[in-house]
């Protein structure tokens, strides 16, 4: 005799190989951000959200096999604005590295904001579900940890991007100063 099929179960699946899809993608970015940061507060913030990203890849992972499904290896769209391509081409060919520090940590935010939002549906999702208490913790989890990072960097974003834009003035400032140190001065 076959097993009934039990659509909350097979909602549940979906939804947690969804959020791993989110995640899969979210290793990769955080990867990409580390190689590329110049900031070193930022870089450590950055490395410690990967390690925290990977355990909740881990925790989905067991969720899902621990119901009966296959955890998925393919990676979502991760929730980045895109400018126009003429204006794209425009802001990663004229940006200094400490611009892109500053755009790139904006979209930071944008996709831990994001991330939250898919966390607290799910919970509700699954508490509606009446889905297994473990399950439900282990996305509680997941989602203070987003929190968390979320909050660091809407907290701190005007302070380091002030410090990034100030120091690139003020390299910038020094350039000049010894290109006109340089420069032959004309004689009469």
């Amino acid at each position: 005799m076959s097993q009934p099929f039990d659509k909350s179960l097979v909602t549940s699946l979906a939804g947690l190989n969804l959020a791993l899809s989110y995640e899969n993608a979210a290793v990769d970015r955080l990867e990409k951000r580390l190689s590329e940061s110049i900031d070193p507060e930022i870089k450590e913030k950055l490395n410690r959200h990967l390690v925290q990203t990977r355990e909740q890849q881990e925790r989905l992972k067991e969720r899902i096999t621990a119901l009966g499904g296959e955890p998925i290896a393919d990676k979502g769209i991760l929730p980045i604005p895109q400018p126009p391509q003429s204006l794209k081409v425009m802001i990663e060919s004229r940006s200094t590295a400490s611009e892109r520090e500053v755009w790139e940590s904006l979209n930071d935010l944008l996709i831990e904001r994001a991330e939250e939002i898919m966390y607290e549906g799910g919970i509700r999702a699954l508490e509606l579900l009446k889905a297994d208490k473990k399950t439900i913790k282990s996305l509680e989890k997941n989602l203070k940890e987003e929190e968390t990072f979320a909050n660091w960097l809407q907290k701190n974003h005007r302070r380091i991007a002030k410090r990034l834009l100030i120091k690139q003035i003020e390299e910038k400032r020094k350039k000049q100063k010894k290109e006109e140190e340089a420069a032959p001065t004309a004689t009469i």
